[in-house]
């Protein structure tokens, strides 16, 4: 595959995962997706993990591959059932995101503390589990996702912070 379809398979990947992930700090739900229940006097899940946080961010990650297969039809070349991946890429960044949040919690990390790579490549690694299902992405674009995300996602949680859209830089 030469460079310049590997960019293109990249940005296809990454457009659902990165608009499922941060679309949820746009919307701030009032229905928290534990319903303030706990588990060993622990809640479940982080304060801010919602219905409609979820529903945004799954919506916003599956409407970015919709638009993107509906104005750039070459896609389908790329990737056969684009839609179909694209909703399971944004249903795995979050459901990561998630689940990366019942483990904090499992290991006593408060919401919104730091938690080192789990906190940066939760939703990367979700969204690939989950996107199998439909296509297996090649080694080098997971090792690619994986090894950018890191520091992508630093570089907006930082700007996200300054923009006062989170309260922590990480």
């Amino acid at each position: 595959m030469d460079l310049f379809n590997a960019f293109v398979l990249t940005l296809l990947y990454v457009a659902p995962l990165y608009i499922a992930n941060s679309s949820p700090l746009l919307v701030h739900g009032r229905i928290p997706l534990d319903l303030n229940k706990k588990i060993f006097g622990e809640p479940i899940l982080g304060k801010g993990k919602t219905v409609l946080g979820t529903i945004t961010g799954i919506t916003a990650g599956t409407g970015a591959g919709t638009i993107i297969y509906l104005f750039f039809p070459f896609v389908q070349g790329y990737l056969s059932n684009y839609i179909l991946l694209s909703f399971m890429l944004s249903s795995g960044a979050i459901l990561g995101d998630i689940t990366k949040s019942f483990f904090k919690r499992r290991f006593h990390i408060k919401s919104g503390e730091k938690w080192e790579l789990a906190d940066q490549l939760d939703f990367v690694l979700g969204g690939i589990i989950l996107s199998i299902f439909v296509r297996v992405p090649e080694f080098w674009l997971v090792a690619l996702l994986l090894f950018a995300t890191f520091f992508i996602h630093k570089t907006f949680n930082y700007i996200a912070f300054k923009l006062k859209l989170k309260s922590v830089p990480w």
